[in-house]
């Protein structure tokens, strides 16, 4: 007869016991989250956005966070939103299920929604922290943006609250952190100092990655990944998430709705509320920002030296050269982003002048 010790000495039994640890740790760590007081993270990942109309009023109201989305229609249009890390996509994203009141999910599916037919899909890809889990499912391209003075700090803050993890499941064990903190000065400075260049090249990447429909800098060619789904990787449209993130709804919101409206089959909710729709989400901060503390240290504490801000102005007129010129000249979408990187400029340009005489270098 076979004994015990035997039968959890073969491989299979090995594999599920490693199986059910696991599994037992993923239990652990939600109700330690729960314990911690992270469970908004749960709450904004588990959000119906079931967007209705007060029909006395006419006011919209986007629901309270129970539960899940709806699937999205059967034979919907599936949009990817990639950016740079630290862009704006998780008010885009909240955004996007409010106006379609349809599933949305991660790339690497933190929020467990990737298996359950999501209309939308959030990346960083081809940065580093996006991976392509979405296989053939994704029609079209959303390309978000950000000024990148704005977007490194941003991403180094979802880098600290992470813990810096290298791997998925170091990652995981800190998603209960994340939107709950903001680093002390001086760890952004030693991050900024060890990073900046590195990071500024993958937010000009980001943009030409996509732009260029997939074209990748390290295969010298376009990537397989762009050639062999049916994905178009060029983008539909170009949103700029610092004109997005705002109550008055205005281009880049109109942008965002007329992509998803004109996709086929994709719900929407009516014309007449988007607009008070765009005012809610951004009015729920819980819903995008979480808890980071606002009394501590703000956004704009996280500065960058004379020499950086250079940098980030070069890097911003070599890309409004490009797309400026052919064979853009007739892209209408390339043309919006050359208007866009022109307001980078204009708000990076005076912050250089002022570390400039701060650093005594005029």
């Amino acid at each position: 007869m076979t004994s015990i010790k035997q039968i959890f000495s073969t491989k299979k039994a090995r594999w599920g016991c490693g199986l059910l640890a696991a599994y037992i740790f993923m239990v652990q760590l939600n109700m330690q989250a729960d314990s911690m007081g992270y469970s908004w993270y749960k709450n904004v990942m588990e959000r119906e956005l079931l967007t209705t109309i007060d029909p006395i009023s006419g006011a919209c109201d986007i629901g309270s966070p129970t539960a899940d989305g709806n699937p999205s229609p059967e034979a919907s249009t599936k949009t990817l939103l990639t950016s740079y890390p630290g862009s704006g996509k998780r008010f885009t994203w909240t955004l996007v299920k409010a106006l379609t009141n349809s599933e949305v999910a991660d790339d690497w599916n933190f929020s467990e929604k990737l298996n359950f037919d999501p209309l939308m899909v959030k990346t960083s890809f081809p940065h580093k922290e996006g991976t392509w889990s979405w296989g053939d499912t994704i029609d079209q391209v959303i390309l978000l943006v950000r000024n990148p003075r704005w977007a490194i700090p941003s991403y180094h803050n979802m880098r600290y609250e992470l813990d810096y993890a290298a791997d998925w499941a170091s990652s995981y064990v800190r998603v209960p952190f994340t939107y709950t903190d903001r680093p002390a000065i001086l760890n952004w400075l030693q991050w900024r100092n060890a990073n900046f260049g590195y990071e500024m090249n993958n937010w000009a990447y980001q943009i030409d990655f996509w732009m260029s429909g997939g074209f990748s800098r390290n295969l010298n060619a376009t990537n397989p990944l762009c050639t062999d789904n049916k994905i178009e990787c060029t983008p539909v449209t170009i949103i700029d998430f610092d004109n997005l993130y705002k109550t008055d709804a205005d281009g880049d919101f109109y942008r965002l709705s007329t992509a998803l409206e004109t996709s086929n089959n994709v719900p929407m909710v009516e014309a007449s509320i988007r607009e008070c729709v765009a005012t809610k989400v951004y009015e729920r901060k819980d819903l995008h920002q979480g808890n980071r503390p606002t009394d501590t240290v703000i956004p704009s504490n996280y500065i960058f030296t004379a020499n950086m801000f250079i940098r980030m102005l070069e890097v911003i007129d070599e890309l409004r050269i490009k797309y400026a010129a052919e064979p853009w000249t007739n892209d209408p979408k390339a043309q919006h982003l050359v208007q866009v990187l022109n307001r980078y400029y204009d708000d990076i340009e005076p912050q250089k002048d002022y570390m400039l005489v701060h650093e005594g270098l005029v």
